[in-house]
């Protein structure tokens, strides 16, 4: 892959992050499922796969934000492009959400949140797709 192929797969790739963070803030749920791959995972700390498919993590996202404010950063990109149609990624971020009652599972007022997406990228139909996510957080802070 050319040096310029290279530098664009990596713009398109910090496009799709921010898309998939302002679709979740701004509930564009239908929106935010085109992010992902259809076969996307969404795989625990530990290395076990939580969630599979791209609309049931649109969903799951949907179900726990809808009543909701939500903030989401993404920072400090380190993207490393494998071939033309895949890439890696490790995102720092942070995330501040404020619910109307509670979060509907874990039951929590608010928090705030700081750690690191790890994630694998797939080009599909000539679109940059999340192809896994996983989430790890260095700090959670919960108001009940």
């Amino acid at each position: 892959m050319e040096a310029v192929e290279r530098l664009l797969a990596i713009e398109a790739i910090r496009t799709l992050k921010a898309r998939y963070f302002r679709y979740m803030d701004t509930k564009q749920w239908k929106q935010l499922a085109s992010v992902f791959t259809r076969d996307m995972r969404v795989i625990s700390p530990d290395g076990e796969t939580w969630l599979e498919g791209g609309e049931a993590f649109a969903d799951s996202l949907r179900h726990s934000l809808q009543n909701a404010v939500s903030c989401h950063q993404g920072f400090t990109a380190e993207i490393e492009i494998l071939d033309a149609d895949n890439a890696t990624g490790i995102w720092a971020m942070q995330d501040v959400i404020d619910w109307e009652d509670r979060h509907p599972r874990e039951g929590w007022k608010s928090i705030v949140g700081r750690g690191h997406y790890h994630e694998t990228y797939r080009r599909e139909g000539g679109q940059w797709r999340i192809a896994t996510l996983s989430l790890t957080r260095l700090r959670l802070d919960v108001v009940e």
